[in-house]
């Protein structure tokens, strides 16, 4: 007891209550399951992202294609798409089914109980949908339009699949809006994806195409939102 209690025992503790209340130690556990679970989710979301990324360069360059991003355009979704929802994801409220949880092994690390294949399947997804967008582009439109589409597809993907990464149940279900950093970081990397190809200045700067392409990889970015809330169902039933 950090109160009532004395030295000797204090310094043979393992842990001291401050406030003498055993109800903090549920607090305390609380907080920190709920902290946890944010790390694993941020490490979860920058790494999907990233793996999706590299599988878009490295399988464009197997295929012996034009590589489907600038490198300012890569710059742009790591500074901007990755970073803000992964910010938001580390203050993801709390789970009110975060106390119903099994106790964490501390054996184990935190890529344990498959993360690490949920990652790799979900970078995976989000690259080859990325440049299954670049081969219609490049076939359809030419190959300035067909970067910007998969500029546009991989910064949207990324963005909305941070929603997909809040919890195991749909988003639906867990709460759309619940987490309002999110929606502020989802709102803000719209708007900034938005100007880059409706301001010519940022246009020239980004090295992008004309907005109307917008309409292509919201069509592209629904089909990848379904498969993902498909997918996520399925592993809750």
């Amino acid at each position: 007891m950090g109160l009532n209690g004395t030295d000797v025992a204090k310094n043979a503790s393992d842990m001291i209550l401050t406030d003498d209340n055993f109800v903090t130690i549920v607090g305390a556990v609380r907080h920190g399951r709920t902290i946890y679970d944010n790390i694993r989710k941020a490490i979860h979301f920058l790494i999907a992202t990233n793996i999706g990324e590299i599988v878009t360069i490295f399988m464009g360059l197997l295929l012996g294609i034009s590589s489907p991003l600038l490198a300012i355009q890569l710059l742009w979704i790591n500074l901007v798409t990755d970073s803000f929802p992964a910010i938001a994801l580390g203050l993801e409220p709390e789970d009110k089914n975060v106390m119903n949880k099994k106790p964490k092994d501390a054996r184990k690390g935190i890529f344990a109980d498959g993360l690490w294949g949920k990652i790799i399947v979900e970078g995976t997804m989000l690259g080859i949908l990325t440049l299954l967008v670049f081969s219609f582009g490049s076939k359809y439109y030419g190959l300035e339009v067909a970067r910007t589409m998969t500029f546009i597809t991989l910064g949207l993907a990324e963005m909305v699949h941070s929603f997909n990464i809040r919890s195991e149940e749909s988003i639906f279900k867990a709460g759309l809006f619940k987490n309002k950093y999110l929606c502020l970081a989802f709102l803000a990397g719209l708007i900034m994806q938005v100007r880059n190809s409706v301001c010519t200045k940022h246009k020239r700067y980004i090295q992008s195409s004309s907005f109307k392409h917008y309409a292509m990889a919201i069509c592209s970015r629904s089909f990848n939102y379904a498969n993902c809330n498909y997918r996520t169902s399925k592993e809750i039933k």
